[in-house]
């Protein structure tokens, strides 16, 4: 088997605190604004009521389009690529952002 080592940009690192809750979350049809890598801090699946969790890491769809998404914990929303809009807020009751 050969092994190929690629890099992307550095995560962000969107947790204000080491205790949280995350699940695995495919992430093939989520946007990647042509980028091919959907960034850390993405509310998926939608900014909006039907947010179920938070992107923890970049990413890389091409490679591997599984992401783990944090459905409760606390988040540095200034940290997040687009600002939570209040629906998805509402949705996401067990995260808080701060």
């Amino acid at each position: 088997m050969e092994f190929k080592r690629t890099s992307i940009a550095a995560d962000k690192f969107i947790l204000a605190s080491d205790h949280y809750a995350a699940m695995p979350y495919d992430c093939s049809s989520i946007s990647d604004n042509g980028t091919g890598i959907v960034p850390a801090g993405t509310i998926i699946p939608a900014n909006d009521s039907t947010a179920i969790g938070v992107l923890l890491s970049d990413v890389k769809k091409t490679e591997n389009p599984n992401g783990t998404i944090v459905i409760h914990g606390f988040i540095e929303a200034n940290k997040l690529p687009t600002a939570p809009e209040a629906d998805a807020k509402t949705a996401l009751s067990m995260i808080k952002f701060i």
